[in-house]
């Protein structure tokens, strides 16, 4: 038996099919996510074209699969927070508004001026910000009055790709939370939030818990792709959370550590619990993939793609470096000593992140004399992002929603570089787990494909069901006590006193 999932991202849209009976991932297929740009800092995704990479998609991982006749059930994995409208009669009308595309500030800013950001927390789980659903449907209503007058749905990617697949309309509550529209409590519409932005809650798509079995595919689409026809359409959930899945965060009391360019981590619980101060931290917190357990993300902007700039900086010759240059800049890090011989990176080039609100702080290097060298600034990078790191594990413990020493299950690009791993043990005093898993995201919503047919009946089962190699790293007794000495007595000195000035 194989099941199916996809992965819509900003950059590549993936498809996983992974086989039950061995545990195995046993197609990867991967295509360019084709990006517009009508004007400067505008970005869009055309859904014709968004629709022919997930089709492609489909059929490059078909065509490695043996017995495709064997799929039983497809699930999507996909970015959060862009949507498609459509009319009355399904038609699409717009394209969808990349994530990351700004022109909705002014749509965020009105939220601010008319209800409170704790309001809108208390309720949503998130805190204010431009990017959200919601912001691009107000950026319709104010700049596309035509446009907007013919709305009769919004299509958050996943629910688009679900209804291209199905024919039918759904949504999975961690999408739907996107939106910041979404009640976290009752799981479902906030009908307060709507009625305040003057858009009707039946443009929204009916919200499933992750992993619910809406249909199944229509025959155009099996013709077109090479699935059977009578394969399920699954709902899936948030890109980075259908990865966690897979990683095996399932439970409270695990941590996961997704490094990229950016860093994200999240924390499990088991209730939708809001505070001031999680939102002054500049946590989000809302409905996870697995059913009856809620997420708390954070995040730096500049995390991994802060280690390979470095790099580049201090050992390339043009704008990148070969992955031989960066592991030979990584392995000298690993022989400066431990502490960098007292120069320490604050790793907020693209501001703070939490736990200090999202605060615009700069990077910043102390300690720097010209004793130093390119393999202690590389070190001292690597150590500031293990601070920075623990500096949350500690502000989550203190907020109830992390224990004091987490298993901590860490996923990404940058986790192939062995040192840094080992220095973020060390420097947090927890143990950290490396599962090897090609594209998460989408194995992750291939075994929430799985649960949505009755193959697993909970993430913790589907999670158990992947085989994977993993590496482990322990902290070294003798390098904690020297980190937790530098973190205490120079990391967080330094990071109040930048942070008061941003």
């Amino acid at each position: 038996m194989y099941l199916v999932g996809i992965d819509v991202g900003t950059t590549n849209t993936k498809a996983v099919i992974f086989a039950v009976e061995t545990g195995q991932v046993c197609a990867v297929s991967s295509v360019r996510t084709i990006t517009r740009h009508p004007r400067v800092e505008w970005s869009e995704f055309d859904a014709n074209e968004l629709w022919s990479t997930v089709v492609e998609s489909l059929r490059q991982a078909i065509a490695q699969c043996e017995h495709p006749e064997h799929i039983r059930a497809i699930s999507v994995a996909s970015m959060g927070e862009a949507g498609f409208p459509l009319d009355a009669s399904e038609q699409v009308l717009y394209p969808a508004i990349a994530w990351y595309d700004q022109r909705t500030t002014a749509q965020a800013q009105w939220w601010r001026d008319t209800l409170s950001g704790e309001h809108v927390y208390n309720i949503t789980g998130h805190v204010l910000h431009a990017m959200f659903g919601i912001n691009k449907l107000l950026w319709l209503r104010d700049n596309e009055p035509t446009t907007f007058a013919r709305i009769r749905h919004w299509l958050s990617i996943e629910d688009f790709v679900l209804w291209k697949l199905s024919g039918e309309i759904a949504t999975d509550y961690s999408i739907a939370s996107r939106t910041m529209v979404f009640d976290q409590r009752a799981l479902t519409w906030s009908e307060t939030l709507l009625r305040h932005a003057n858009i009707p809650v039946e443009w929204f798509s009916p919200a499933f818990p992750a992993g619910t079995t809406i249909g199944t595919l229509r025959r155009e689409v099996a013709e077109e792709t090479g699935l059977p026809q009578h394969t399920s359409v699954v709902t899936g959930g948030h890109d980075h959370l259908c990865g966690a899945l897979a990683a095996g965060v399932t439970r409270p009391g695990q941590f996961l550590d997704s490094m990229g360019t950016t860093s994200v981590i999240l924390a499990l619980n088991n209730t939708f619990q809001p505070s001031d101060e999680l939102r002054a931290a500049g946590y989000t917190t809302y409905a996870y993939v697995v059913r009856d357990t809620y997420v708390t993300p954070g995040s730096i902007n500049f995390a991994g793609g802060a280690l390979e700039w470095l790099v580049t900086l201090l050992y390339g010759q043009s704008t990148s470096v070969t992955d031989e240059v960066y592991a030979r800049a990584v392995h000298e890090g690993a022989q400066a000593l431990r502490g960098s011989r007292g120069a320490i990176i604050l790793p907020y080039f693209l501001g703070a992140g939490t736990p200090h609100g999202r605060k615009p702080a700069h990077g910043t290097i102390l300690g720097l004399t010209p004793s130093h060298g390119r393999a202690e600034l590389v070190r001292a990078l690597m150590e500031g992002l293990a601070f920075w790191l623990r500096d949350n594990l500690e502000a989550l413990h203190r907020l109830g929603i992390a224990p004091a020493h987490p298993e901590i299950i860490a996923v990404g690009g940058p986790t192939r570089a062995g040192v840094l791993m080992q220095i973020k043990a060390d420097v947090t005093g927890c143990r950290i787990r490396v599962p090897q898993i090609k594209e998460a995201a989408a194995t992750g919503a291939a075994l929430l494909a799985g649960m949505g047919i009755g193959v697993f009946h909970s993430g913790e089962e589907a999670a158990a069901a992947l085989q994977h190699d993993e590496t482990p790293y322990t902290p070294e007794q003798e390098a904690q006590v020297v980190y937790d000495d530098i973190y205490h007595h120079t990391y967080l000195p330094a990071c109040h006193t930048v942070l008061s000035f941003a």
